[in-house]
């Protein structure tokens, strides 16, 4: 089974709206349109997405171009992270520093990861021998991509070089990676 791992494309951020609820920026929906165009969709036979409208929105088009089924699994949702956090950035590397702790009022990365994982355990029951899509977040796919490749925590500078709309893939059962994210000039996140 083939799974490819998909970060959302670029949002457009809100200060006084919850973040599982921004749309898509202008740069995120070139990004969307360049992703929809990428040849592996060609093999995809079911795409996940976590809950945050960012996810679904990132494959709308190829979702509804192609006719693939879609399923929602809450479990993929970004770190919890509450409202805005000012200094994002250091808040995520004191995160990664303590993954299994709570920064602030942040969920701490271990129990992202659990249930991440616990996600992906389903995913491989029920999509046993298909290949699929999984959009999701930086900072959770991070932490997945860390736990595949035997990295006791995720580096700082992975995730902030980690581009939106960025495809990875891995066989399951295994946890097999077999193309990693590509990496880039460091990313705005917020």
């Amino acid at each position: 089974m083939r799974v490819y791992l998909i970060t959302h494309v670029a949002t457009a951020q809100q200060r006084a709206r919850d973040a599982t609820q921004w749309g898509l920026s202008d740069a995120g929906r070139a990004q969307a349109a360049a992703l929809a165009a990428a040849s592996f969709w060609a093999t995809v036979e079911q795409v996940i997405v976590s809950s945050e409208a960012k996810a679904f929105l990132s494959v709308a088009s190829v979702v509804a171009d192609r006719g693939l089924p879609v399923w929602v699994d809450s479990r993929l949702d970004e770190l919890r992270r509450g409202g805005w956090v000012d200094g994002y950035g250091a808040q995520v590397a004191e995160m990664l520093a303590h993954p299994n702790s709570s920064v602030g009022e942040w969920e701490a990365a271990s129990a992202a990861l659990e249930r991440v994982c616990e996600a992906l355990a389903t995913i491989e029951r029920r999509f046993a021998g298909k290949t699929v899509a999984l959009v999701g977040h930086g900072l959770t796919l991070s932490l997945l991509r860390a736990h595949y490749l035997g990295l006791a925590r995720v580096r700082y500078d992975d995730w902030v070089r980690l581009p939106f709309g960025a495809v990875a893939a891995v066989e399951l059962p295994g946890g097999r990676w077999i193309q990693d994210f590509p990496l880039a000039e460091p990313v705005r996140r917020g």
